[in-house]
């Protein structure tokens, strides 16, 4: 009896260790485990994507660039917040010139730009660019004193007269008309109400705004020019376009573009999706 009881006793002492080395073996994997996840995770983060681009000056190209509102972002960065949640994709704004944007894009400093390509001379990127899907249609027209509208019927009868624009601004046929060059849109409108030129090139929504705000009764002459907005990005980061056209038709079909638009009172055309992705 007493040797059976001994027996019993080693046995509940062999199984109570095994089992208490079963569960430490257990905890040991387990913290391994979480170990290795959290690093892929730090990895994986680290790896994330990163895209720089120009916010542009403050104040500049309400409300898009700069939120009507004091203090609220404007559409393009509400726009990339939107897409770095839906791609994953860090989108990392930077503070520069009008001037030196584009010298921004062209030497690498920022991975692309918000542009029309109707603005552009040839209405071509570059050969150092590729282009994504378009977002949202942008019209920019002649702007005039109301009681002037009636003689600016026509692009074409700007040609030759000085013309109200924005330093570092893009206009397909600037070498028709004398530039005029201001800092930014609300001077612009200020110069037009004091009648130092009888027409400038503004945005329809940024001249609705300027308009209000500087009591400014404008008229909306002939259509300039007419596009679709969309991301030029430099050559080196196509890899990224198929996620970025994904991302794109996403907030598209999500709906979330267009809340974005009329949050901020936009009333611009969304753009229909060329090419057909898988939402995300």
């Amino acid at each position: 009896m007493i040797a059976r009881h001994k027996a019993t006793q080693t046995l509940g002492c062999f199984l109570f260790k095994a089992q208490s080395y079963i569960l430490f073996t257990g905890f040991i994997y387990c913290w391994c485990f979480t170990l290795q996840a959290q690093q892929q995770k730090i990895e994986k983060k680290s790896e994330q994507p990163k895209l720089y681009f120009d916010k542009g000056e403050q104040g500049g190209w309400v409300p898009f660039r700069t939120g009507a509102e004091t203090g609220r972002p404007g559409v393009l960065i509400e726009l990339t917040q939107a897409m770095q949640e839906y791609s994953e994709i860090e989108f990392i704004p930077v503070d520069l010139p009008a001037k030196r944007a584009e010298k921004a894009l062209k030497d690498g400093i920022v991975d692309f730009d918000f542009v029309c390509l109707e603005w552009l001379k040839d209405g071509e990127p570059g050969e150092n660019y590729v282009t994504t899907e378009s977002f949202f249609e942008i019209n920019e027209y002649l702007i005039t004193l109301k009681k002037n509208t009636h003689l600016f019927a026509t692009r074409e009868s700007i040609f030759g007269k000085p013309v109200g624009t924005i330093a570092g601004y893009f206009y397909f046929d600037d070498q028709h008309f004398i530039r005029t060059d201001f800092l930014n849109e609300s001077r612009l409108m200020l110069g037009l109400k004091r009648d130092r030129f009888k027409v400038v090139i503004m945005e329809r929504e940024t001249a609705k705004h300027w308009a209000k705000l500087n009591q400014t009764e404008i008229g909306f002459a002939a259509l300039h020019s007419s596009g679709n907005l969309l991301m030029r990005v430099r050559k080196e980061n196509q890899h990224l376009i198929p996620k970025l056209n994904q991302t794109i038709t996403a907030l598209k079909s999500s709906g979330k573009l267009k809340q974005i638009l009329q949050s901020h009172g936009v009333e611009s055309e969304i753009t229909e999706s060329i090419l057909e992705y898988p939402r995300l």
